[in-house]
């Protein structure tokens, strides 16, 4: 979804009309926010948008459409699966994912199987929201496809779906030519509790892109093979923290003393996203330690937005408990 803006509804129906194509995009983007009210009047002038000049306003108002969970766009949002623009593509197979009729499975599997490369990846996490278990051999056969991010795409969704049927041809990816591909199939590999995903995380520890996601990935799995890397990033001054945060959750996850006083001092630091992950990681963590931790901060915790967060965690770390 395009990031919201200040305009009002009724403002953004009339713009739907300007002249400027940027206008109109900024519009069509607003709209997908219509309140109940005018919900009708905006999904009845966001389906005239789909036929607008400039594909970043079709863009947008296939967004909405999906947004507004709009069925009756389902025959246009079809068709725009061809459109000329590419990102308007992708806003057609991304918003026919978030309408969730079931009549858009077979376009979307068509549009995996013959379209083009980035309606191919949205089409991915379209199906998945549709049907995921219908879905499960297009994105085992997605896992050989010749573009890198439908590969990646289709590794992570396996992952989230949990998948373990799955295993071994996501672990064919371990030996793909495109990094990002790579560690796709190591977290979704990580996230069912296969060890094999362990020498890939552990070598992108340190990497710019993948270095938290790969240190997610190694708190799951609990395997001696990362301490020591874990343990070189924890100790890093100069290391972002929030990464020296995801390398002490490993350590911690590992029964390390170190790595557990380091994330346990983190709950308190002065900057607000590293409470957070500490919170979040000790939730990954889930054993009796960082139960009692949760508990612990549960119980002096004032602020409504921070007790969620605890009461998440907690939830989690229960749920891990035992492993």
């Amino acid at each position: 979804m395009l990031p919201r803006n200040e305009i009002t509804p009724e403002a953004a129906l009339r713009d739907l009309e300007h002249p400027d194509p940027r206008v109109r995009e900024q519009a069509a983007a607003a709209l997908g926010y219509a309140p109940p009210e005018i919900r009708e009047a905006a999904v009845t002038a966001l389906r005239r948008a789909l036929g607008d000049d400039h594909g970043t306003v079709r863009y947008a108002a296939a967004l909405s459409l999906g947004e507004l969970e709009d069925r009756g766009a389902f025959a246009a949002l079809c068709d725009q699966l061809e459109d000329g623009d590419a990102m308007a593509r992708q806003a057609a197979a991304i918003a026919l994912g978030r309408i969730g009729d079931p009549r858009a499975f077979e376009p979307l599997a068509h549009a995996l199987a013959s379209g083009p490369p980035e309606v191919r990846f949205q089409a991915v996490a379209s199906l998945v929201e549709l049907d995921a278990e219908r879905a499960r051999e297009l994105l085992v056969r997605a896992l050989a496809d010749p573009d890198a991010e439908v590969r990646g795409s289709a590794a992570a969704a396996l992952g989230d779906h949990g998948d373990r049927g799955a295993r071994d041809a996501i672990a064919a990816l371990l030996d793909d030519t495109d990094l990002s591909c790579q560690f796709e199939a190591a977290f979704a590999l990580a996230r069912m509790s296969d060890s094999r995903a362990t020498p890939m995380l552990v070598s992108l520890v340190g990497h710019r892109d993948f270095g938290l996601g790969a240190l997610e990935g190694l708190t799951s799995l609990r395997d001696e093979r990362a301490r020591a890397a874990a343990r070189q990033l924890a100790r890093r001054l100069f290391a972002p923290a929030l990464v020296r945060v995801r390398a002490a959750g490993v350590l911690a996850a590992l029964g390390d003393a170190e790595g557990r006083d380091l994330l346990h001092r983190r709950v308190t630091a002065r900057r607000e996203d590293v409470r957070a992950l500490a919170i979040q990681v000790l939730g990954e963590v889930g054993d009796k330690w960082a139960t009692s931790v949760l508990r612990e901060l549960r119980q002096s915790a004032n602020a409504e937005a921070l007790q969620e967060m605890l009461d998440d965690a907690l939830a989690r770390a229960l749920r891990g408990e035992g492993r």
